[in-house]
């Protein structure tokens, strides 16, 4: 179910479903992370909004931080952690997009 929002004020309309899922996520003992996951085989990525429980590595995650795990076949049963300091949003987002446009790139590369 995706829904489109023409201007910032029109997301609004979302606060009270997100105040909910937070609060149903935290009676669960979850936490709502944003998590984004690129697929080597099928170069499909993804992005969602998930209730994640305290064995996942991004339960303690601040507001203020980024964190990658790389599972790779050595890192299959244990992924390898980089977690750090956050760039702030208009950093953050400005390199999200330039990775976003990398990949883009590599992966047109790759079906040629």
């Amino acid at each position: 179910n995706v829904m489109k929002a023409e201007r910032l004020e029109d997301i609004k309309v979302w606060d009270a479903d997100m105040a909910e899922r937070a609060r149903a996520a935290e009676s669960d003992g979850t936490r709502l992370r944003y998590k984004f996951t690129i697929d080597k085989e099928t170069g499909r990525c993804q992005c969602k909004l998930e209730a994640v429980g305290n064995t996942d590595p991004l339960y303690r995650l601040k507001s203020n931080e980024n964190l990658v795990a790389f599972e790779t076949e050595r890192y299959s049963t244990s992924p390898l952690i980089v977690k750090g300091a956050a760039a702030g949003p208009d950093l953050a987002a400005a390199g999200i997009f330039a990775d976003l446009l990398r990949l883009t790139r590599t992966y047109s590369a790759l079906q040629t």
